[in-house]
């Protein structure tokens, strides 16, 4: 009889015990995190802005070309063009060159940020350059450009411009 208790008493320690054992827990919180940070690009390559094939002495030609700009959702950017590649030009006074060595002869253009070309793109942000914020996607920007003149010597002419963007 004696052993008989003496082993209810280990099985009833024993059960106790394990069932102590197996009801303990311990948590710990852990963090989840990520830093996303803005980014804006031009996408793909720009279209030109060509003024096509035009007689002398035709005024006032124009022609749209477009920048993909995708950036950041709520990210406020500004695209700016530089003045070109041609010697001498601005911002205020784009112009085209000739890669005949013996045509010196520019033609002056304009590139603009509206339609109804009256407002200049530059490269001076909070002045003359195209403002706008991200939405995620793929924005399209339209460059406008005039030649006022083609008051100049047969021969093809042309520049190239760069587009930056800042956020």
């Amino acid at each position: 009889m004696q052993a008989f208790h003496r082993a209810l008493a280990i099985a009833v320690l024993f059960t106790t015990t394990t069932g102590l054992a197996s009801a303990q827990t311990d948590s710990r919180t852990f963090n989840v995190k990520i830093q996303i940070n803005s980014v804006c690009n031009i996408q793909t390559a720009p279209t030109d802005v060509n003024f096509g094939s035009v007689n002398s002495a035709q005024t006032s030609i124009t022609s749209t070309g477009t920048l993909n700009v995708r950036c950041t959702s709520g990210t406020p950017y500004n695209i700016a063009l530089n003045a070109g590649s041609t010697t001498g030009a601005t911002v205020l006074t784009r112009t085209m060159g000739s890669a005949n060595a013996s045509n010196t002869s520019r033609v002056p253009y304009a590139l603009y940020r509206d339609s109804a070309m009256t407002q200049n793109w530059g490269s001076t942000v909070g002045l003359d350059t195209q403002a706008g914020t991200g939405n995620g996607n793929v924005q399209p920007v339209t460059v406008y450009g005039q030649v006022a003149s083609t008051n100049y010597p047969a021969d093809s002419y042309s520049d190239i411009v760069t587009a930056t963007v800042t956020w």
